[in-house]
């Protein structure tokens, strides 16, 4: 079938985020062996000169979340 069919595209994020709203906000799915957040944090930064904040969600987590 070649590589089209099983060879998943490459994420552009700035790409994503231009198609984005709060509507549609962009969701990761993760699977093992991908970590979109090193390249979250560079675009962040570059568009905004600042940071990303971030959390990790699960358990015991509620208080930092309602915090940020």
């Amino acid at each position: 079938m070649g590589k089209f069919f099983v060879e998943p595209p490459l994420f552009d994020i700035a790409e994503g985020y231009k198609s984005s709203t709060k509507e549609t906000p962009i969701i990761f799915i993760l699977t093992p062996g991908s970590d979109p957040l090193n390249d979250l944090k560079s675009y962040t930064e570059r568009v905004t000169g600042r940071g990303l904040q971030y959390l990790s969600l699960g358990q015991g987590q509620g208080k930092e979340a309602e915090a940020m």
